[in-house]
């Protein structure tokens, strides 16, 4: 058995990978935002948030010996979880990764963290448009609280973020609600109608869309400040699905063809 964590469109494209290639798994994802999942009895659909205890329980009740990690590039705690996890386990971990495709520029910054990212904004100038979903908002909010910078944020359109935004202080008429990726058009009508001088991403890869704010805020002359992925200490990482399939399989074969050539133990 496999455990695979996701819920983003690499996972899902994992996940058929791994069917075809006649290989069960548990797919894990943290929303019940709906997915276009195969269907197929190799597949084991899960929801919820899992914590360290939950998938290091959910591992050994499965009885899963490899971890593939496809989930977001910021989502920081669980891949920090599912290395310490595997390593306690001693089973194999596996990390699906996406390119990164933002360009040097000279209207493009990085930033360390949400916090220099924040304090570099201000200094760019707003109105400012947060591109970064809202698990960080707090640490941008200050901007709108203490100065008279306008924050603009673009959210998933649930409950959930609408409450966060607005426990934070952000207007209704400064949320933008919808499910990503965005074109290029999507992203020169928000610059054009809140008059964004400023816009802060999330280097997520081609399938999140960066490459479209890159170019609309470059054609609209904004500055771009860029979060730097999470720097993890990964066991096996790879950016093309198909060789991490081949990968895991020759580590299935291998590790099966141990556990069929051990030596059994007599017990007295």
């Amino acid at each position: 058995m496999i455990l695979l964590l996701g819920g983003t469109s690499d996972a899902i494209d994992l996940s058929r990978l791994l069917i075809k290639e006649g290989l069960p798994l548990i797919f894990s994802m943290a929303t019940e935002i709906p997915v276009d999942l195969p269907e197929s009895k190799l597949i084991t659909v899960r929801r919820g948030c899992l914590d360290e205890a939950g998938m290091e329980a959910l591992i050994l009740n499965s009885g899963s010996i490899a971890l593939l990690d496809a989930t977001h590039p910021y989502a920081e705690e669980v891949t920090r979880n599912a290395i310490k996890v595997s390593r306690r386990l001693g089973i194999r971990y596996f990390r699906l990764t996406r390119d990164t495709v933002v360009p040097e520029g000279p209207d493009i910054i990085f930033a360390d963290s949400h916090q220099d990212a924040a304090t570099k904004a201000l200094a760019a100038g707003g109105p400012i448009l947060l591109t970064i979903g809202v698990r960080n908002i707090s640490l941008y909010a200050w901007i709108q609280s203490e100065t008279s910078v306008r924050l603009v944020v673009r959210a998933l359109p649930n409950p959930e973020s609408i409450k966060t935004l607005a426990d934070n202080g952000i207007a209704p008429g400064d949320m933008i609600l919808g499910q990503g990726p965005f074109s290029y058009e999507d992203n020169i009508r928000v610059i054009k109608e809140f008059g964004v001088r400023t816009v802060v991403t999330k280097d997520s890869g081609s399938r999140g869309g960066v490459e479209e704010k890159v170019r609309a805020a470059q054609s609209r002359g904004c500055k771009l400040i860029v979060v730097r992925r999470p720097d993890h200490e990964e066991l096996e990482s790879f950016s093309d699905a198909p060789e991490m399939v081949g990968a895991v399989k020759s580590y299935l074969t291998t590790t099966s063809s141990k556990r069929e050539g051990a030596t059994p133990v007599t017990r007295l």
